[in-house]
């Protein structure tokens, strides 16, 4: 390792740091996604129960029992029941809408270590490349094949140490992004339902027709 470290340079610390924040930015995601997952259909029938019941501040309870996109947005919801279904949806919209930074938080930034880590390669081959023929002689084809083998040997070093951390860095910003928009859609889905639910329980029963009176 030490002779990696002085064989890439500075630039070896500056990947280093790149590939920290990527496994802490995939570490962190992963336990998020995991700790918010619920059985949304069985949450909202429990949920619907107690609306159609009349008992909103019970639902609204239940709702706030566990502090999740899914409970935070139906309690949005509950929370302005008294509300017609146009309002009710934007309502559930705005709701989403708060919920999408948290989803997608950080996930850009492995993007970014994708982006940036194979260009700080390339950067450390061309430094090395560059210190090599600067040497007096070497221009004038005195250095030996060994050295100059050697040299673009530690010159490659740093792009194929960016190459690898940018590959995998890609490959878990694609995962996350497609479970961030699968969430993100069904927080859409649960919000919706939401919505319905409340709507018709405000629907009121018809009330059976009277009998005209008999003279």
């Amino acid at each position: 390792m030490h002779e990696l470290i002085i064989k890439i340079g500075p630039l070896f610390w500056v990947l280093c740091v790149l590939a920290v924040y990527g496994l802490a930015v995939v570490a962190e995601r992963i336990l998020y996604y995991h700790r918010i997952q619920i059985n949304t259909g069985d949450f909202l029938r429990g949920i619907s129960k107690l609306v159609k019941l009349g008992k909103l501040d019970e639902a609204k309870h239940e709702s706030n029992l566990v502090s999740v996109p899914a409970t935070r947005v139906v309690s949005s919801v509950l929370t302005h029941a008294n509300l017609g279904r146009e309002d009710l949806r934007i309502v559930a919209q705005d709701s989403v809408q708060l919920e999408v930074f948290h989803v997608e938080k950080n996930v850009r930034g492995l993007l970014v270590v994708a982006t940036i880590s194979p260009l700080i390669g390339v950067l450390g081959t061309i430094q090395g490349l560059v210190g090599f023929y600067s040497q007096p002689g070497i221009l004038e084809g005195k250095a030996p094949t060994l050295a100059m083998s050697d040299a673009i040997f530690q010159a490659l070093l740093s792009s194929a140490l960016g190459l690898s951390i940018a590959i995998p860095a890609y490959l878990f910003y694609a995962y996350l992004s497609s479970r961030s928009r699968h969430i993100i859609h069904s927080l859409e889905r649960t919000g919706t339902e939401a919505v319905n639910l409340v709507c018709d329980a405000q629907k009121p029963t018809s009330e059976p027709s009277e009998e005209p009176e008999k003279e």
